[in-house]
């Protein structure tokens, strides 16, 4: 990420909150990658402030489970555990599945077109040259959030989504290896499709098929491509959802 670009049009509390809003940003987004090291030396002179807010940003970080420090090795960026991966997948099912249910006692024409409408700025997207991953990681979870803030549930979307250390940035390697955008959005346009024509179980079982299947697809690189991003963990039933 650009500096300039990161920071535009964004107000900052102090030096310190600057720098761990970007880096934190930037872990989120896997442009920090899990396991890399991060130097204080690098950090000092890319935003050019003194070492006090950068350590003080460091330890705002690690105190949030971000970053860790390894004795006489320095601070490396959090691997991600699969095991957290797919308690908030199974989470997130059985909440988003009961609000769906809700949004679907109320689900006016209005709020259907607002809908329909984030399903066609999806679809734009995917056809625009050189779209990045996080433009669409933001559209979905824009449109996953609708059906919460109708509901008046508002505050459970923002407790899922503050468990962003390893369900989010599982989400952002989802959408960076994911070569087939039209495949999420046809799983969208079920869902909608279900939700207007009164089909619930229909709805759940698409909801549950379409939040769990990036577990399925990215066994291989769980495993291999991207082994190093995730914490070791037992091999018996790593995949069981």
């Amino acid at each position: 990420m650009n500096e300039e670009d990161s920071m535009e049009d964004v107000t900052y509390k102090s030096r310190e909150d600057m720098v761990y809003q970007v880096l934190k940003q930037e872990i989120l987004d896997l442009e920090l990658k899990p396991g890399q090291l991060i130097k204080e030396n690098e950090i000092c002179e890319r935003f050019m402030v003194s070492r006090t807010p950068v350590r003080d940003a460091l330890r705002l970080l690690q105190e949030q489970g971000f970053v860790i420090t390894v004795p006489y090795r320095g601070i490396y960026v959090t691997l991600l555990s699969l095991s957290n991966i797919k308690q908030m997948i199974y989470m997130r099912v059985a909440v988003e599945t009961m609000v769906m249910r809700d949004f679907s006692k109320i689900a006016t024409p209005m709020l259907m077109e607002d809908i329909y409408y984030m399903l066609r700025r999806q679809k734009a997207l995917i056809q625009t040259k050189d779209f990045k991953p996080e433009q669409f990681y933001r559209l979905d979870a824009e449109m996953h959030g609708y059906w919460f803030e109708a509901t008046k549930k508002a505050k459970l979307w923002a407790l899922l989504q503050e468990q962003q250390l390893h369900y989010t940035r599982f989400r952002m390697l989802d959408f960076v290896t994911e070569t087939d955008f039209t495949r999420i959005v046809h799983e969208h346009e079920q869902l909608i499709g279900c939700l207007e024509g009164g089909d619930i179980s229909g709805m759940e079982m698409v909801l549950k098929d379409h939040l769990y299947f990036s577990m399925k697809r990215m066994r291989y690189q769980i495993d291999v491509e991207y082994r190093e991003y995730f914490e070791e963990e037992d091999p018996v039933g790593k995949f069981d959802i």
